[in-house]
């Protein structure tokens, strides 16, 4: 019959130690000063032999295993009480036991017969000794990792505790004492939820309960009230323990977060003191933009007034001077006012059918007034092979080229300013446009060019600069750019000028869908009438009306004579727009909403006046039938674009459909396998298994290919091998695929090499992201991961 075992892994050693000796009795002992203390038996009930009757002492010089056959005849067992007494023990054989080296023990087995013992018995028992030591050793471990975890938890200043289904403290360290303030058996007599912030109480118990019940852990944020009434805010996980399937109690370990809270919240307070100092500064160049810009129109107007007039030379030459520089400082107050909006979140995309060519033609014709008293020559050469109307965003791209340009012509001081515009390629989708603005002009050293398109930066800097700035006019060009899928950078060399160009793909219309806009759009003799409350505004409106495009101009003070007038016109001489601001006997939205009820006047075309665009909605505007709207006061380029729209449809009556989707091309025809063998593909991949991947569905479909990891190692295999497709990846080391295409296609051309096909691989899905690619010069885009039957249809392109 076995002892209660100290160590309970004990018990299968003396056990199989008594089955291996074939002997009724095995124990495993520790000698110490109190005898020997049995830590396992297998026949004895004893829990400790007197010294006096000890047999690991006996052994205790030996440092194998020990076997007695006849104990009466052994001088160390001879005398043993044991032995001369009952129980008469006869056999022994012990292994002794160390720990560190140093005699702690045996593994014993006994019998009352002398015996001896077999080979294979001999190795069972010194194995079963040596499993005893180093269970010992394991114990002695554990009972050290014991020691260093109990002297954490207490050293910690964590709060460890455990927790009962009733929130009673079973257990905590000294930290909780400490922090709390309480003694440690008030903790433990009331429920933990006592010494909780009240309106967290509910909580705390809650999550205490989901523990319980679920058996899954929960993090929980709480507050403990100290006895002094301060606040420690904590944080920690609870985690169950569980018992035969049942949870007995959660422990956990708070954290005291108070401080980070506090440095949170002082956080939080500092942002938002900079959101709302960004706010009023943004509100302010709101505001003193458009205030500046309500006098400077004006100014801008009334020139042009008097540019119309019989002026002598002289007289001329100072309005037209005159009228630079107010344009000049209009632009600024512009670029201002678009870095503002670009921060308050605004200045949403507007794509229209518009005239390129002659967009493009009126900001030329204010640059050349503008250069007017240098010795430089302004041209604009404009590829005569582009269809004349292109979809875009017309008012962001005649910003950026008015931008462009009057950087151009403030760093030349003879020479010329050229824009120029060309095709640079075109997909199946999309034309890619480059614009160009080429100057004589001082230029910029290579290590300049980085500051160049960032806001409030310029490459010569402090109080005595020569040119004058705000450096705001490349930073607002390059984001303008950017939003519309574009590509901007700049080309230049010290003392012999510079060519800023920037790319952007311009959608092709389906086939079942043409431009709203014309270059054969008339606006001579149209009929207008004209709702103006401003007479300054009206002024200048009314003079671009009639003397600047010769249309015929009506006028009214308010809804209820405009609706006459219309309704009088429409028989015999129809209005064909009204511009018309608040008036004092209706809103906007109501007296478009009149116009349109009239059978007789629902063609009319509306053009609505704002103090500001800022709040503009312009869902309820297009309900309401208002074709355009815009803020005042008004400029000449920006009535125009409104007249163009109002009258679109006076030149092309068709309907406008929405452009082909870029994933709607016809699938072009199977490729034979022969055909693709013709065919050698590079692949430009940096990641390791998005390239195994792509070069096994490339080899599935029969194509020889290569790869390369980066877009430098992508040009130097395409000088040496002649790939007709390359797969660019777009983000890699080194040199990226944007930069990349653009450097193939530069020594393509140089070359007169026939254009390989170039197809983007991207994991991006962000609206601009394909645009981006084709300004870069590539044919095809690829959203990665890559499938294998759009990877297909992609390659079958080339063919086609």
């Amino acid at each position: 019959m076995a002892t209660a075992s100290a160590v309970p892994e004990f018990d299968a050693i003396v056990a199989e130690a008594a089955r291996a000796a074939s002997v009724p009795v095995a124990f495993v002992g520790y000698v110490g000063e109190d005898g020997e203390a049995v830590q396992a038996a297998r026949g004895w009930t004893v829990a400790v032999i007197p010294p006096a009757c000890s047999f690991a002492s006996r052994i205790a010089s030996e440092t194998d295993l020990v076997v007695v056959p006849d104990t009466t005849r052994d001088p160390r067992f001879v005398s043993h009480p044991l032995v001369t007494g009952p129980p008469n023990i006869r056999f022994y054989a012990g292994v002794p036991l160390f720990r560190d080296g140093e005699f702690i023990g045996a593994l014993s087995v006994v019998d009352r017969t002398p015996r001896t013992l077999a080979a294979d018995q001999l190795a069972s028992l010194r194995l079963l000794g040596r499993q005893v030591t180093r269970e010992i050793e394991v114990r002695r471990q554990i009972e050290e990792l014991n020691d260093r975890f109990r002297e954490f938890f207490e050293q910690t200043d964590d709060f460890v505790m455990s927790i009962s289904a009733e929130s009673r403290l079973l257990h905590s360290n000294e930290a909780v004492v400490n922090a709390l303030g309480y003694p440690r058996e008030e903790l433990s007599k009331e429920p933990l939820t006592k010494y909780v912030e009240p309106e967290e109480r509910d909580e705390f118990s809650s999550v205490l309960a989901d523990v319980f019940e679920s058996g899954e852990p929960r993090v929980l944020e709480t507050t403990f009230v100290t006895s002094s009434g301060r606040k420690i805010i904590v944080e920690g996980s609870l985690r169950p323990r569980v018992i035969e399937g049942r949870t007995v109690m959660a422990r956990v370990i708070f954290r005291d977060i108070t401080e980070r809270k506090e440095f949170e919240s002082e956080l939080g307070n500092a942002r938002d003191a900079a959101l709302e100092a960004a706010r009023l500064k943004t509100q302010f160049l709101t505001n003193v933009s458009h205030e500046i810009r309500t006098p400077m129109n004006g100014i801008v107007g009334m020139l042009d007034l008097l540019l119309s007039t019989q002026l002598n030379q002289e007289q001329r030459d100072y309005s037209v001077q005159a009228k630079s520089s107010a344009d000049q400082l209009l632009s600024i107050v512009n670029n201002i006012l678009y870095v503002s909006n670009v921060e308050a979140g605004g200045l949403g995309s507007a794509n229209v059918d518009f005239d390129m060519f002659r967009t493009l033609e009126r900001v030329v014709e204010v640059m050349k007034i503008g250069a007017l008293g240098k010795d430089i020559e302004v041209k604009f050469v404009f590829d005569e092979k582009l269809p004349p109307i292109f979809r875009g965003n017309q008012s962001k791209l005649r910003q950026v080229i008015t931008n462009l340009m009057d950087n151009a012509m403030k760093f030349t001081d003879e020479g010329s300013v050229t824009l120029a515009v060309s095709q640079q390629t075109e997909t199946e989708t999309h034309r890619l446009l480059r614009f160009e603005v080429r100057d004589t002009g001082i230029g910029i050293a290579p290590e300049d060019r980085l500051l160049l398109f960032e806001k409030f930066s310029q490459v010569e800097g402090g109080s005595t600069r020569r040119y004058q700035g705000t450096g705001l006019g490349l930073a607002t060009a390059r984001h303008l750019v950017e939003t519309m899928g574009g590509l901007i950078d700049v080309d230049s060399t010290p003392g012999q000028g510079s060519t800023f160009w920037f790319s952007i793909p311009f959608p092709k219309p389906a086939q079942t869908r043409k431009p709203i806009a014309s270059s054969d759009l008339e606006f001579k003799g149209k009929r207008v009438l004209l709702i103006d409350q401003f007479p300054t505004s009206r002024k200048i409106v009314r003079h671009y009306l009639e003397n600047t495009w010769e249309m015929r101009v009506d006028t009214a003070e308010n809804a209820a004579a405009a609706l006459a007038a219309l309704r009088s016109a429409a028989a015999s001489d129809p209005i064909r727009v009204v511009i018309f601001d608040a008036m004092p006997d209706i809103d906007g939205l109501s007296f478009a909403k009149e116009v349109h009820a009239d059978s007789k006047i629902t063609s009319t075309s509306l053009i609505h006046l704002l103090q500001t665009t800022n709040d503009v909605n312009r869902e309820e505007m297009r309900a309401a039938g208002i074709n355009a709207y815009l803020a005042r006061p008004v400029g000449q380029g920006e009535l125009f674009d409104a007249m163009t729209v109002a009258l679109a449809h006076d030149a092309l009556p068709l309907a406008r459909t929405a452009a082909q989707p870029f994933d709607s091309r016809p699938v072009p025809a199977a490729v034979p396998p022969e055909k693709r063998k013709t065919v050698r593909v590079l692949l430009c991949e940096d990641n390791f298994l998005n390239m195994k991947l792509t070069m096994s569905q490339l080899h599935k479909l029969g194509y020889d290919a290569d790869s390369v990891p980066n877009g430098k190692e992508a040009i130097d295999a395409i000088d040496k091998k002649d790939y007709k497709i390359v797969l660019m990846d777009c983000q890699m080391p080194v040199l990226d695929g944007y930069q990349a295409t653009i450097e193939i296609r530069r020594r393509e051309k140089e070359r007169g090499e026939t254009q390989r096909r170039i197809i983007a691989m991207t994991a991006n899905a962000l609206e601009g992201d394909r645009e981006k690619c084709l300004a870069a010069g590539m044919d095809d885009y690829l959203a990665k991961p890559t499938k294998g039957d759009e990877l297909e249809t992609a390659l079958a392109r080339y063919f086609g």
